[in-house]
């Protein structure tokens, strides 16, 4: 998409992402990698009080110091437009597979609370962490729990390679345009559901 608008009083910027109506993308949902570079970049190193290099705390910060009107940037949909309001962006991306939940910039390893047994959120945690790259983290999903890790593995290849296809698709994409959109509802059923314990699947409609 490519910003049209940056409101620091609201801390929200707009984004033209080729619907009816703009996107819009809170301060809070920008990745702070990405707003600790802009940042830095716009601070003159020869200005006063001022260091080039990145904070080490996260600060509240003027929007319209992160982003710049025409600018473009990958984004994600996190919620559909509703009423006379455009849809709700973010640049926090998240991946859905069978197991886990890809942050592909956001290095943080969590698991659900539904799976209550210390030893094996530690045993999923160490897991995940030996299989990601640096620089990524995810969200271990309930139906993980009690997994052998060629499983989890499987999971976590299909979706570094959605996530690599997605960022090559970015490199020769027109703006505005949808390089990538989730599977359709009765997969998404199937991805979350289907395993080894299910039997047989009944459908009311062929189709």
């Amino acid at each position: 998409g490519q910003v049209t608008k940056v409101l620091p009083g609201i801390q929200t910027a707009f984004v033209e992402i080729g619907q009816e109506r703009s996107g819009f993308l809170h301060i809070s949902e920008i990745d702070r990698e990405m707003a600790i570079s802009n940042m830095s970049d716009s601070i003159d190193a020869d200005e006063p009080g001022t260091k080039k290099e990145p904070r080490t705390r996260y600060q509240p910060a003027d929007i319209s110091k992160i982003l710049k009107e025409n600018e473009t940037l990958l984004l994600q949909v996190s919620k559909e437009p509703v009423n006379e309001k455009g849809a709700k962006l973010t640049t926090c991306f998240t991946l859905p597979g069978r197991f886990i939940v890809l942050m592909p910039n956001i290095p943080r390893i969590g698991a659900s609370k539904k799976i209550e047994e210390r030893e094996e959120r530690a045993r999923l945690k160490d897991i995940v962490s030996k299989l990601l790259p640096e620089g990524m983290g995810a969200i271990i999903r309930t139906c993980s729990e009690n997994r052998k890790e060629d499983e989890i593995r499987q999971d976590v290849k299909f979706l570094l390679q959605t996530w690599n296809e997605i960022v090559e698709k970015e490199k020769i994409a027109t703006c505005p345009s949808k390089i990538y959109q989730d599977i359709s509802l009765p997969f998404q059923i199937i991805r979350e559901h289907l395993d080894n314990d299910v039997e047989a699947v009944i459908c009311d409609n062929k189709e």
